[in-house]
């Protein structure tokens, strides 16, 4: 019996993709519903919000580093326990990794999955226009079946009666008119890399569910899961994942500044290892007893103050690694924590651990942003000579080494360091910009643990 699902999309992007996902899980969670939430595309923020409020994690479903079968089945795992799943969809509906092909569009994975999808648009300085926008829709690919639509940013009751006027001559749902609303705009916080972590707004988790309950009042939610049953079934060979346990001890550093983790790698290194700790950089003044230190990404920039300040944290990390008592493995905020200093916008220097022989420089624009293409070029503890990579960049920092560093990855596409590698590699070390997922490649998520092991 194949699991309801619907597809929350966009003609483009910046649309409030986020904001109406997140009303329709409140809403559906509220009539008793388990709701499981997925995120197309690498994000890490945006599944944070679904997460909370629906009460399991959010997914994501990624047609670039996921191979199609890996897809299916991260779907299909993770819905076989709820009644209903909501996939925020990423940009427009049909706007893609190379912007030629439909590879790592929402529509891809919409027929993935073969689930229905709902797409928003605006009203925002347009009226009739939107009848054309969504006849390009409907007959872009007849493949993508668009079952409703969502008008966001209605201004009154006038225009929501003459946009309704408008649709009535076609085929699809208005399962939702959202009006214009401030406030919505002011609870969610946006910050360089996007909306802020959840992680960071735990005190603000009682407005954020107000205003996903605001959103959801005025959405049909009766029609979304009539929409959501028209997902048809799926058909997958269960991957059946790899029970080796090893001998070794991993510590996470997860709180504020360093929160991007997708938990698919967390709960492999879970079910791989002996045990696994998780640290607070900004007030844990001591390691554990670990093997292996695995720093993901967040906004250490943010915190440097504070990251600068817990000084016996830091000379702790620096110590075990110098005396080869951890492994450490860092993916971009992580890299950054890394190095001597980091340098903030308004000049300021704030000292760091300093195992990366440079300092890390906050720019006002991205300086890597996307997927990244990486070829290994010599062994580490992650990766080997000759393996290649997908995984995804997000970084307003550019990193000025002093001396020679090795690297351990040349860069086929992204950023990375410098534009032509990536991945700062020593003994029992790594540190780099890309984040890799490891239902993308899970062998060096093996070989991390076994090259750290006691």
């Amino acid at each position: 019996m194949r699991t309801p699902a619907v597809i929350i999309s966009g003609y483009r992007g910046k649309i409030g993709k986020t904001s109406i996902t997140m009303g329709i899980i409140e809403g559906l969670k509220k009539m008793g519903l388990r709701v499981q939430p997925f995120k197309i595309g690498p994000d890490f923020i945006d599944p944070s919000y679904h997460s909370l409020l629906a009460g399991r994690e959010c997914r994501n479903l990624d047609s670039v580093m996921f191979a199609k079968r890996t897809l299916i089945s991260q779907f299909i795992r993770n819905t076989r326990d709820a009644d209903i799943a909501v996939v925020e969809g990423v940009f427009g509906l049909y706007d893609s990794y190379d912007g030629i092909t439909e590879a790592g569009s929402t529509a891809e994975v919409a027929k993935i999955i073969k689930s229905p999808v709902i797409l928003i648009l605006s009203a925002e300085r347009t009226n009739r226009g939107l009848a054309a926008i969504l006849k390009g829709f409907l007959s872009f690919d007849k493949e993508v079946k668009i079952k409703g639509i969502i008008v966001n940013n209605i201004a009154n009751d006038r225009q929501r009666d003459k946009i309704e006027r408008i649709f009535k001559y076609y085929d699809v749902e208005i399962v939702g008119m959202i009006r214009r609303d401030e406030e919505i705009e002011r609870v969610m916080g946006y910050r360089h890399l996007g909306l802020i972590p959840i992680e960071e707004r735990r005190e603000e988790e009682r407005r954020i569910e107000e205003v996903a309950r605001k959103i959801s009042e005025q959405i049909d939610l009766k029609k979304v899961l009539e929409i959501a049953k028209e997902a048809e079934e799926l058909e997958v060979e269960p991957e059946i994942p790899d029970a080796q346990r090893i001998n070794v001890k991993v510590g996470i550093i997860k709180d504020r500044a360093f929160s991007f983790y997708y938990p698919e790698n967390i709960e492999f290194l879970q079910a791989h290892s002996d045990r696994v700790y998780f640290i607070d950089s900004l007030n844990d003044r001591t390691l554990p007893e670990i093997d292996l230190l695995y720093v993901g990404g967040g906004f250490p920039e943010v915190y440097a103050s504070m990251l600068s300040r817990n000084k016996e944290l830091l000379k702790e990390i620096r110590a075990r690694y110098d005396r080869g008592r951890i492994s450490i493995y860092a993916e971009c905020g992580g890299l950054m924590l890394m190095c001597d200093k980091l340098v903030d916008l308004s000049g300021e220097e704030h000292d760091l651990i300093g195992i990366i022989d440079g300092d890390v420089f906050m720019e006002r624009r991205p300086v890597g942003h996307g997927y990244v293409h990486l070829k290994t070029v010599k062994d580490t503890i992650f990766a080997k000579k000759g393996d290649e990579l997908i995984g995804h960049e997000f970084h307003h920092s550019r990193l000025k080494l002093r001396g020679e560093e090795s690297f351990a990855y040349e860069v086929m596409r992204g950023h990375g360091v410098d534009g032509k590698h990536d991945g700062i590699a020593k003994e029992r070390f790594l540190a780099s910009y890309t984040h890799v997922h490891v239902l993308h490649k899970r062998d060096v998520f093996l070989n991390l643990l076994l090259s750290s092991s006691a």
